[in-house]
Protein backbone atom coordinates (compact mmCIF):
# COMPACT_ATOMS: atom_id res chain seq x y z
CA UNK A 1 0.00 0.00 0.00
CA UNK A 2 1.35 3.38 -1.05
CA UNK A 3 1.86 6.01 1.46
CA UNK A 4 -0.73 8.30 0.62
CA UNK A 5 -3.61 5.10 0.35
CA UNK A 6 -2.52 4.80 3.93
CA UNK A 7 -3.01 8.55 4.29
CA UNK A 8 -6.61 8.58 2.82
CA UNK A 9 -7.03 5.58 5.17
CA UNK A 10 -6.54 7.72 8.45
CA UNK A 11 -8.21 10.78 6.66
CA UNK A 12 -11.39 8.42 6.36
CA UNK A 13 -11.46 7.79 10.06
CA UNK A 14 -10.30 11.46 10.94
CA UNK A 15 -13.42 12.53 8.73
CA UNK A 16 -15.57 10.44 11.31
CA UNK A 17 -14.12 12.11 13.81
CA UNK A 18 -11.49 8.99 15.32
CA UNK A 19 -7.77 10.10 15.35
CA UNK A 20 -6.60 7.22 16.95
CA UNK A 21 -4.04 6.59 14.20
CA UNK A 22 -2.80 10.52 13.74
CA UNK A 23 -0.51 10.58 16.78
CA UNK A 24 2.94 9.14 15.21
CA UNK A 25 2.22 10.79 12.03
CA UNK A 26 4.64 13.57 10.79
CA UNK A 27 4.06 17.41 10.85
CA UNK A 28 3.49 17.15 6.80
CA UNK A 29 1.17 13.69 6.96
CA UNK A 30 -0.51 15.37 9.78
CA UNK A 31 -1.23 18.30 7.70
CA UNK A 32 -2.30 15.96 5.21
CA UNK A 33 -4.95 14.01 6.93
CA UNK A 34 -6.23 17.60 8.60
CA UNK A 35 -6.93 19.15 5.21
CA UNK A 36 -7.87 16.04 3.29
CA UNK A 37 -10.68 14.89 6.01
CA UNK A 38 -11.71 18.76 6.76
CA UNK A 39 -9.90 18.48 10.36
CA UNK A 40 -7.77 21.00 10.33
CA UNK A 41 -9.33 22.62 13.66
CA UNK A 42 -8.81 19.68 15.65
CA UNK A 43 -5.90 18.21 14.06
CA UNK A 44 -3.73 21.05 13.40
CA UNK A 45 -5.46 23.91 15.02
CA UNK A 46 -2.34 26.48 14.84
CA UNK A 47 -1.65 26.31 11.31
CA UNK A 48 -3.29 27.73 8.79
CA UNK A 49 -4.85 26.29 5.59
CA UNK A 50 -2.40 28.10 3.02
CA UNK A 51 0.33 27.08 5.46
CA UNK A 52 -1.02 23.32 5.02
CA UNK A 53 -1.33 23.55 1.41
CA UNK A 54 2.59 24.81 1.24
CA UNK A 55 4.17 22.06 3.68
CA UNK A 56 1.71 19.22 2.06
CA UNK A 57 4.14 19.57 -1.52
CA UNK A 58 2.36 19.55 -5.06
CA UNK A 59 2.51 16.04 -5.80
CA UNK A 60 0.43 14.84 -2.29
CA UNK A 61 -1.99 17.67 -2.95
CA UNK A 62 -2.56 16.80 -6.89
CA UNK A 63 -3.30 12.84 -5.10
CA UNK A 64 -5.41 14.38 -2.55
CA UNK A 65 -7.81 16.73 -5.33
CA UNK A 66 -8.12 13.28 -7.38
CA UNK A 67 -9.16 11.44 -4.02
CA UNK A 68 -11.61 13.78 -2.16
CA UNK A 69 -12.51 16.46 -4.68
CA UNK A 70 -16.49 15.42 -4.30
CA UNK A 71 -16.14 14.79 -0.29
CA UNK A 72 -18.42 16.83 1.74
CA UNK A 73 -17.13 18.80 5.14
CA UNK A 74 -17.57 16.69 8.62
CA UNK A 75 -21.02 17.78 10.61
CA UNK A 76 -19.61 17.90 13.68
Amino acid sequence: MTRLKYLDEIANQAWAGNYDLVGPLSSSERLYVAVASGRMRELCPSDSIPYAVDRIGEEWMTHMLKVWRGGTQPQN
